[in-house]
């Protein structure tokens, strides 16, 4: 209780005394959905769409095109098992920012034009990535979650255009087919440059 009277003063907050809030109730099916641009909404954990791009799986909390084209938030998650990753290529966002915020394994970067050097990001750690800068994504462990955040269309994007609706709720046993040919498409209508060199 002193912190947040503490932060009251601190942080100019204003408690409504008087609030009476909402009853207890079930979820209803369109908590279960990301709603139309700049609209409120609850949304369900472990619900909401997603979409499968080779082993590669994208859950977007809030999509650019919900925020104004200001900001997306996505879990990105995947599994070393899977072999070759569809992202396991340079890909570069002229005009958007990445922060991958690792919640659970390893995750593998490269950045820039050193093609040698990997960097490790363990669980806990944050990589930023600046719009313009070519970038490529391993995923190390078994199972590895990302939480993604960029400031317009960013690599969520790119895996929901490219990939296809997924109905389950975990990383399926085997990856999607995917080919270097959609990926391709998407990045052509989403302005991104992609290179295969490893």
């Amino acid at each position: 209780m002193p912190k947040l009277i503490a932060a009251k003063d601190r942080f100019d907050v204003h408690f409504a005394r008087d609030y009476q809030p909402p009853e207890i109730s079930d979820w209803l099916d369109t908590e279960n959905l990301l709603p139309s641009p700049l609209q409120p909404y609850f949304l369900r954990s472990n619900t909401g769409p997603k979409w499968m791009l080779g082993g590669v799986m994208s859950r977007p909390f809030i999509n650019a095109s919900q925020s104004g084209g200001k900001f997306a938030i996505s879990s990105i998650e995947s599994s070393g098992v899977f072999g070759k990753s569809p992202l396991a290529q340079w890909l570069t966002f002229p005009t958007v920012d990445h922060c991958f915020y690792v919640a659970e394994g390893l995750l593998r970067v490269k950045v820039g034009d050193d093609d040698d050097q990997w960097n490790s990001v363990r669980e806990g750690q944050t990589v930023v990535i600046s719009a313009g800068q070519a970038f490529v994504l391993e995923f190390q462990s078994r199972y590895v979650r990302v939480i993604s955040f960029t400031n317009g269309c960013g690599i969520e994007q790119l895996i929901q255009t490219a990939g296809s609706v997924c109905s389950g709720c975990v990383l399926p046993e085997e990856p999607s087919q995917w080919d270097d040919v959609s990926i391709q498409i998407a990045c052509k209508e989403l302005g991104v440059k992609m290179s295969t060199r490893i």
